[in-house]
């Protein structure tokens, strides 16, 4: 896969829950945690659900906060809160370069699907725009 599959996975993963509300805002990813736990619950941990989830996941943040993705090789996978901001990639890990910080939505997905512990997809949004406000705000 490659930077230019990630709008298309996105849609997918809403398509795939068109009964849903999946608009891309912000607002969506209590959704996505509920239904990344109902996959968890069902021992439905499938690398194509997490890398669509983890894009569309992406998307919302790249619509809302701004950034571009790109695509970096795959790393050794390193736990912890490094991989909060991407410090954890294995097989297609688009990262999302916000300037302050890069992110790797795929990976948060991956981890939430792993550990029911791992912050909600909701907690991960809110840190990644605590850490870029500031500096937007600056910039005006």
């Amino acid at each position: 896969m490659t930077i230019a599959d990630v709008a298309r996975l996105a849609e997918r993963f809403a398509a795939a829950h068109q009964a849903e509300v999946l608009d891309y805002s912000a607002a969506s990813l209590a959704l996505v945690d509920r239904l990344l736990d109902a996959r968890r619950q069902a021992k439905g941990k499938s690398a194509s659900a997490a890398a669509e989830a983890g894009c569309y996941v992406g998307e919302v943040i790249r619509r809302q906060l701004g950034g571009r993705w790109r695509d970096t090789p795959a790393a050794p996978v390193r736990r912890g809160f490094l991989g909060l901001f991407g410090g954890a990639r294995a097989a297609f890990a688009p990262m999302l370069d916000l300037g302050v910080i890069t992110v790797s939505p795929v990976e948060k997905v991956r981890a939430r699907l792993r550990d029911p512990g791992e912050d909600t997809i909701e907690i991960y949004y809110e840190a990644v725009e605590r850490t870029i406000i500031p500096h937007v705000e600056d910039l005006a």
